[in-house]
């Protein structure tokens, strides 16, 4: 009886030995399978938000006294003429400057417009690239030089998007616009959260509010991971670094865009908003200047380098 008793005592550890190595490699495995689905995401989707891709945890900075101090300090002098706002994507950390003051759009919304189309795209299941033939109406000569091919050229749908993002063309924008619905406009205005103002000389936002246009594409909540992921890619194509991407190393990737307006009354402002990958701190970034483009230019390299610098330095 006593050497069954032993036995029995020895099988029954033994049996629970193997449960707990089984159970350890099952977990292992899982977590194994968990890091290359992650890691498969990342190189489909490296331009999205690594919340919606399930990344284990980042390392991440807490403390913006110092560089929220240094940027009202530098931004003070110019008084309304000028509004920021940055957002540290990993904790949501703000830091706002006149960030509710509403300047023109101008061509900030072209963003929104293709989103829209994108969201047609994604409504109709199209997967096709249709061949777009300009009308006089769309000829636009006040950016970009499509204009220039005239009446009765003809575009694809993607080259369109491809110019309206990277260099802002105005005509492209417009040739975008007969494919979509009210309801892409309003599905995407909708699911931005912001509200839209405008007077007689267009459409008015901040630079917070134009941020939820970039954080909505940055985690893929008005369009699907695709074509969020597209109209990411394309913004940091745009040909236009002289302002806020200016401010960071060329190595770093920025998905922005830029918007120039000038009123009735001859005063000029610039805007730049976008997303700087600084990698694991990345953060949005939105400044509207009201001046010539030379003050702008200066405002927007000095702050946009005060704040990589900062994001990037700090242990």
């Amino acid at each position: 009886m006593g050497k069954t008793r032993i036995f029995l005592v020895c099988l029954i550890i033994s049996l629970l030995v193997n449960i707990v190595v089984l159970s350890v490699f099952y977990k292992n495995s899982n977590e194994i399978k968990s890091a290359k689905d992650f890691a498969a995401d990342q190189m489909r989707f490296p331009l999205l938000s690594k919340r919606i891709l399930l990344e284990f945890p980042q390392d991440i900075l807490l403390n913006f006294l110092d560089l929220r101090t240094e940027l009202r300090n530098q931004v003070k002098p110019y008084g309304e003429s000028f509004g920021l706002y940055f957002e540290y994507l990993p904790t949501g950390t703000t830091i706002g400057i006149n960030e509710k003051v509403e300047f023109h759009a101008a061509s900030l919304f072209k963003i929104p417009v293709v989103m829209a189309y994108y969201r047609f795209r994604e409504r109709t299941h199209r997967q096709d690239d249709p061949e777009i033939t300009i009308k006089k109406d769309q000829l636009d000569d006040q950016f970009g030089d499509l204009w220039k091919k005239g009446e009765g050229a003809r575009i694809k749908a993607s080259d369109a998007v491809r110019l309206t993002i990277t260099e802002s063309d105005n005509t492209a924008a417009k040739t975008l616009v007969p494919f979509i619905e009210p309801k892409d406009f309003e599905a995407v205005y909708q699911g931005l959260d912001i509200d839209l103002q405008s007077d007689d000389q267009g459409a008015l936002i901040s630079a917070k509010n134009y941020s939820s246009i970039l954080k909505s594409l940055y985690f893929s909540s008005v369009l699907d991971k695709e074509s969020s992921e597209e109209i990411l890619d394309l913004l940091t194509k745009t040909k236009f670094p002289d302002k806020l991407a200016a401010g960071v190393p060329s190595n770093v990737l920025v998905a922005h865009k830029i918007g120039d307006f000038v009123d009735s009354e001859g005063n000029e402002g610039f805007r730049d908003c976008g997303i700087v990958y600084v990698p694991r701190r990345p953060y949005v970034l939105c400044i509207f200047s009201v001046g010539n483009e030379q003050l702008a230019r200066e405002r927007m390299q000095k702050l946009s380098k005060t704040i990589y610098d900062y994001v990037s330095s700090v242990k």
